[in-house]
């Protein structure tokens, strides 16, 4: 009689033990979860190949809580053009004769990708052994990499941290990961095929421009000398207009070649960052085509108000700016003089928003997007405005380089309005 109140209570203890160790497992699982959703998101910001794929087995180690790891990029020939280890010391890894090449079990998942999940890889009938100074393994853990639907290669594990075998859970977590790191691959090898074809245009751009460049200067320094030769001689005007608008198709060549020049440099130019004064480029911007104004009468009246300070590169900020205040005062209708308003103001959060308006022939409907397009033209305007197509493009590469937005509206009361935004100067208080 004496032993029936233990009873329950024993039942009573072997329930809470099995509650908490339940807890344990569900709280073991959420962190592992947990893990995945850090090393997914990781991995996805990851625009750079090959730290892409190092970051995929380290994280795939981890996860499941394996000692060793590698991932084995496929090659020409179902054999293994790259193996990124993890988890092996530098002595370990020199020791190594050689890596493997896609034969005995790592092989058979190249032919036939499949997960694989052994408790000792030596009893597996495929098992070819190891490279001579190799660690032991036993436990093992394959799984392939699909990018599109085709296998890119396998992340392998071996060496259970807790001596046992992996598990299901090992298993569906890595699976995982292995379809977040197809996507992640994916998009880096889509990055880094950009930055390639960016830098062959690049160089292709700055040949093209040379080659260019000197016909041109040759053509253009000839004719004027061939004008300058006709002042004084009495040669019909319908002559010299041939020859000056030879000189102007030069000088309109020379200006197309040097804006495709800013345009693939204003993309991929290291960005060496300083605190601007706004107000202070933007005078010297306004001087430079004021001073190009001949007539008395047709003088822009330009506005500058509060700008304040920014950062950013001086050379490109130089070329936005320009390429606006000079787009306000171009597009301006026959007979009028040109109007522009330039004002600027802290958003807050640590950027400033200025504001480039004008009073000129405005966007035509449905084209305020369309604008920013390289070599787009309105239609209104390219029979009557001379200009490549390329300004308000390379405007838009400048504000994004720096990080910031660009966009165009109406200009109530007529004309078009440019608001676009860029850091503010560090040690600006205001914003």
């Amino acid at each position: 009689m004496n032993d029936e109140p233990l009873l329950p209570r024993m039942r009573t203890n072997e329930l809470l033990t099995e509650l908490q160790e339940r807890l344990q497992a569900l709280a073991t699982t959420q962190d592992r979860i947990h893990t995945l959703l850090e090393a997914v998101i990781a991995i996805g910001s990851e625009l750079d190949l090959e730290s892409a794929l190092r970051r995929v087995i380290t994280a795939a180690t981890r996860l499941a809580d394996a000692r060793y790891g590698a991932l084995g990029v496929i090659g020409e020939g179902g054999t293994l053009k790259r193996f990124i280890p993890v988890g092996m010391s530098e002595q370990q890894i020199a020791a190594v004769d050689h890596w493997p090449y896609g034969e005995g079990l790592l092989g058979l998942l190249v032919r036939k990708p499949q997960i694989l999940r052994l408790a000792d890889l030596a009893d597996h009938p495929a098992s070819y052994g190891f490279p001579e100074g190799h660690p032991p393994m036993r436990s093992f853990l394959g799984v392939p990499i699909r990018v599109r639907e085709k296998v890119f290669g396998n992340l392998y594990l071996t060496e259970k941290a807790d001596g046992g075998p992996f598990e299901e859970e090992d298993e569906a977590i890595v699976t995982a990961l292995a379809t977040a790191a197809g996507v992640a691959i994916a998009n880096a090898r889509l990055y880094e095929q950009s930055r390639r074809r960016e830098a062959e245009l690049h160089v292709f751009a700055g040949v093209v421009a040379h080659d260019l460049k000197r016909p041109l200067s040759v053509i253009g320094g000839f004719t004027e000398l061939a004008l300058q030769s006709l002042a004084d001689q009495h040669v019909p005007q319908e002559d010299l207009g041939h020859l000056q608008r030879v000189l102007t198709v030069t000088e309109q060549m020379n200006q197309l070649i040097d804006d495709l020049l800013t345009y693939a440099s204003a993309r991929d130019a290291a960005l060496s960052l300083l605190d601007v004064d706004t107000a202070d480029l933007v005078r010297q911007i306004i001087d430079d085509h004021l001073a190009g104004v001949e007539e008395a009468d047709a003088v822009p009246q330009i506005y500058t108000g509060t700008l304040p300070p920014v950062r950013g590169n001086p050379p490109l900020l130089r070329q936005l700016f320009n390429n606006l205040i000079g787009n306000a005062i171009k597009y301006t209708a026959a007979g009028q003089v040109a109007r522009v308003d330039i004002t600027g103001e802290p958003t807050g959060d640590g950027w400033v928003r200025i504001t480039v308006a004008d009073r000129g022939i405005g966007i035509p409907a449905g084209e305020h997007e369309a604008i920013f397009t390289g070599f787009h033209r309105a239609a209104e305007a390219a029979d009557t405005y001379s200009g490549t197509g390329l300004g308000l493009a390379i405007c838009q590469r400048v504000v994004e380089r720096h990080g910031g937005t660009i966009s165009a509206c109406d200009n109530p009361g007529g004309g078009a309005r440019l608001v676009f935004t860029l850091p503010a100067a560090a040690d600006d208080p205001r914003t």
